[in-house]
């Protein structure tokens, strides 16, 4: 099996047991990939990005929506929860409005830190996130 193979399938696995709830399911999904390559494959966190950026519907009322998505080196996007935006808009696209990009051992070390979405798992922590947006 490749690293990619590899990194797609822990995203498959993490991505079962999630809930989208439009309010951070994706972020979510990015964190808890990123634990679970650490924790499974470490040498992995090089090769791929997790990325902070937005994403263009008709809903947003011409304004970007935040969304977080995973990004192989290879170039290829690892986004569950993208669905949660192709349910009520199927043109939807990422935007180009500032992304941001973390290494998997960046994105890994700053939710060690506590950045606002490992604070928000805090907060909540009865809540469970799963891809099902039905």
């Amino acid at each position: 099996m490749t690293d990619f193979e590899i990194l797609k399938q822990v995203a498959k696995e993490v991505s079962n047991k999630l809930q989208c709830d439009r309010h951070g399911s994706c972020v979510h999904f990015a964190e808890l990939f990123v634990e679970e390559v650490n924790n499974t494959h470490p040498e992995l966190l090089k090769h791929f990005e997790v990325i902070e950026g937005h994403v263009n519907v008709w809903f947003g009322d011409g304004i970007p929506q935040q969304h977080t998505w995973i990004k192989l080196s290879n170039g290829e996007v690892i986004d569950p929860t993208f669905v949660q935006f192709t349910k009520l808009d199927e043109t939807a696209k990422y935007s180009k409005k500032r992304p941001r990009s973390y290494t998997g051992q960046e994105y890994y070390d700053d939710g060690v830190n506590g950045t606002w979405f490992s604070l928000r798992r805090e907060e909540h922590p009865d809540m469970v996130f799963n891809i099902n947006c039905e």
